[in-house]
């Protein structure tokens, strides 16, 4: 079968006290080859109510701090040079050049994360992503402008609305064009200056969600895949089976990464999103790290792992030293 599995991983959020795990993740390998395409380093959450960032049940991000900092900046005319440094910058920075593991993050406020995180990442391997609370395609155009510059890649996530009946749009015989596929595709539209662009889909809140997050919505996201040709599609199966399922997160994923498009000669995702280890948020919807790699090892029976070609440190020395600094 034909399109090589991406798999990106790791914590919710990243804080200095789950960065060794993302080192873990990284190393993970199978038949002694790297396994895993990216690490998740999310500096900033996307949250329905404010919180002043002290509290676990209210953690804003690690980069909390420098982004309050940066308002004041970037409104008073300061330029990227004057930004403050995001700290998921610098330690994904560390992590990329001790692991050559691409990085990979959400973005909130594209002017000013971007911004940041292209002082350490221009012209080097990144995937920026919006939050499904985001379906602004403004916001898309940006970080698609300054993926066209830098060499990123883009994600697309589907938003939290259906707009029809679950049964009608995840039938798979359905020809019905919801309206989160409408969004999803203006959103690709605006994306068009990124070098690549990839469909993220992590379920949509629904009345009958069950034991589910969000319900899966493999055949809406099957046909949004199919009408954009050469996009490829990843699963968060982190946001859509969520705690209550979270024992059964590794099975379920394996079946979804089993699923086939229509001419049966390619599998419907080419990547997943999962979060894994650790972290103030959403802690109770993460596999571990061996979960992970029992995962990896499922997959690669029926699955080609993608990954990067690794930037390889002057010496081992010095890959041990980034670790510890």
């Amino acid at each position: 079968m034909s399109n090589k599995l991406r798999i990106i991983a790791g914590p919710d959020s990243l804080d200095e006290h789950n960065i060794e795990e993302c080192y873990q993740i990284a190393d993970i390998t199978c038949d002694g080859v790297k396994a895993i395409y990216g690490i998740r380093t999310v500096g900033l959450k996307s949250r329905t109510g404010f919180d002043n960032g002290n509290s676990d049940a209210g953690f804003m991000g690690y980069d909390f701090d420098a982004i309050m900092e940066n308002f004041n900046i970037f409104g008073h005319g300061g330029n990227r040079d004057d930004l403050v440094q995001l700290p998921t910058v610098t330690l994904a920075k560390k992590l990329w050049l001790s692991t050559g593991v691409q990085c990979a993050t959400e973005v909130m406020l594209p002017a000013i994360q971007l911004a940041c995180i292209a002082r350490e990442f221009e012209n080097k391997p990144f995937m920026i992503w919006n939050s499904a609370v985001d379906q602004l395609g403004w916001h898309i155009r940006q970080m698609a402008g300054f993926a066209h510059e830098y060499g990123w890649t883009v994600g697309l996530k589907n938003g939290k609305w259906l707009g029809e009946h679950y049964e009608v749009a995840e039938s798979e015989d359905s020809t019905i064009k919801t309206s989160i596929e409408t969004v999803w595709d203006g959103l690709v539209n605006y994306s068009k200056l990124a070098p690549e662009t990839v469909l993220i889909q992590r379920g949509c809140d629904l009345p009958d969600n069950g034991d589910y997050r969000n319900l899966p919505i493999h055949y809406t996201a099957k046909r949004t895949k199919l009408r954009n040709k050469g996009i490829k599609l990843f699963f968060d199966p982190s946001h859509t089976f969520g705690p209550k399922m979270r024992d059964d997160i590794v099975n379920q994923t394996v079946k979804a990464l089993q699923m086939m498009m229509p001419d049966g000669k390619e599998y419907l995702y080419d990547g997943v999103l999962i979060e894994v280890g650790t972290a103030k948020c959403d802690r109770f919807q993460h596999i571990t790290v061996k979960e992970l790699e029992e995962l990896v090892q499922i997959v690669s029976c029926f699955r080609e792992l993608e990954t990067e070609a690794p930037f390889l440190p002057a010496t081992y020395d010095h890959a041990l030293d980034l670790r510890r600094g």
